[in-house]
């Protein structure tokens, strides 16, 4: 589980995910806080999204499935769907990029809260 402070700075905090692995769940969570204090987040939304590089096309991006684990606690749960690695690794064994997650509402621009390098792997066992 990773802790990522968010506020305080215009640029999102900084997270590199290494270890995604095609055709795994690949669940994580965040905790996000706001210096010391940790921001309830209930009814929030969220997404997220790895791509070969920050401006390549929709087709080529992974979709995480993100939720709300503990609203008050500030904990995201974070999915990076296996066979979505799988496909665009496209029989490669390994595969790099850049990711980020983001805040989403209703009639505003979104908010980029965490980014970073992001690595994945092909499984051995299938």
């Amino acid at each position: 589980m990773a802790t990522v402070c968010v506020i305080g700075d215009l640029g999102p905090g900084c997270l590199d995910l290494k270890g995604v692995r095609a055709h795994d769940r690949n669940q994580m969570f965040i905790n996000l806080t706001a210096g010391d204090a940790i921001p309830d987040i209930t009814g929030m939304t969220f997404a997220a999204q790895a791509r070969k590089k920050a401006n390549d096309p929709d087709p080529a991006a992974i979709t995480a499935e993100v939720g709300v684990a503990d609203g008050p606690a500030g904990r995201l749960s974070i999915r990076w769907p296996g066979d979505q690695v799988a496909a665009v690794m496209n029989g490669s064994t390994k595969w790099s990029g850049v990711w980020d997650l983001q805040q989403i509402e209703d009639g505003q621009d979104p908010v980029t809260l965490v980014a970073g390098k992001f690595a994945a792997e092909y499984d051995v066992t299938r």
